[in-house]
């Protein structure tokens, strides 16, 4: 009988075997994922990161990053063309809308509310504030936690910086009183923060600062203080006038318009710059992204039904 030259079958099957699998996995490392970068909003970061990873489980080739920084810092970084969306706790100026529309084809999408949250040390014992109190306190002009029936002892103010939409917002709206009419706003426009407050970069830093220190106050986004930061902070009910009820920043108080001190919260976006970040949107407004934003703690955007916005005077 002839003999067959060459390599056993099983040898040859076995280097088969080895070379597909040394294809699978030079596939799967060529095989990068397309990056979606969104920056921007300290409040919505946590919120963002919820739905981030809801997107991922269906869109497993796409990597969402998301970055922090403040809303200005993300609309900063996306009118350079350094991220692709824009996460921010306040709308555009004039100025910037101008800006944007002039780069491309510029979109604007609202994905929740939030109530900003005055919070304190939870062994603090001051059970509510107004809006004018509020005012006093992070200017200067009330400097001791017993003009507002606490322990007597000094008031430490704590701030976001000056990236911050929720400090942008904050310091129009209540520290200038622009909630409280157009003569009161005028009165109060050139108010400035109290030159004794210490500036923190974010939520996490400002709740870590306020667990240690029982004199402190700040605020933050109604999700920060009551889901990320629960136990290290208390909300303190709020009134504007001191004439309407006092009423704690949660869901149900800012869908009823209850709980006045509220605002949207917005991605921006540039919509001719990929399929990706269309997709992404078209997720976040859907109804199981949505939902995550509401388990995030904050309002969905889509009970069209509800109006949160602060009442205009």
């Amino acid at each position: 009988m002839e003999k067959i030259s060459g390599e056993p079958k099983d040898s040859m099957k076995q280097k088969l075997t080895l070379l597909l699998l040394l294809s699978a996995v030079l596939s799967v490392a060529n095989c990068k994922k397309e990056p979606l970068l969104i920056t921007g909003s300290e409040t919505m970061h946590t919120l963002l990161n919820v739905v981030a990873a809801g997107y991922a489980k269906k869109n497993p080739n796409v990597e969402v990053t998301v970055q922090g920084g403040g809303s200005f810092e993300g609309i900063e970084k996306l009118f350079e063309s350094k991220t692709d969306i824009a996460a921010s706790s306040r709308p555009l100026t004039p100025e910037e809308q101008t800006q944007f529309e002039r780069k491309g084809r510029f979109e604007n999408v609202l994905i929740g509310y939030d109530g900003i949250a005055i919070v304190v040390n939870p062994a603090n014992t001051v059970s509510k504030l107004t809006l004018e109190q509020i005012s006093k306190i992070f200017s200067g002009e009330i400097k001791d936690w017993s003009q507002l029936g606490g322990k007597p002892g000094p008031i430490h103010v704590v701030l976001r910086n000056d990236k911050s939409g929720t400090a942008a917002y904050f310091e129009t709206h209540i520290l200038r009183q622009r909630d409280l009419g157009e003569k009161e706003y005028q009165a109060s426009k050139k108010k400035e923060f109290t030159s004794d407050s210490k500036v923190v970069a974010d939520n996490d830093e400002m709740a870590d600062l306020i667990e240690k220190d029982i004199a402190s106050v700040g605020f933050m986004g109604m999700g920060s203080a009551q889901i990320q930061n629960k136990g290290k902070v208390k909300a303190v009910p709020y009134s504007k006038t001191g004439k309407d009820p006092f009423v704690e920043p949660n869901i149900q108080n800012v869908s009823e318009r209850k709980y006045k001190l509220s605002r949207g919260l917005y991605l921006f976006y540039l919509s001719d710059r990929g399929k990706k970040i269309d997709e992404f949107i078209t997720y976040i407004t859907s109804e199981e992204g949505q939902a995550m934003v509401l388990k995030s703690g904050y309002l969905r955007s889509t009970l069209s039904t509800v109006e949160v916005e602060a009442t205009k005077p």
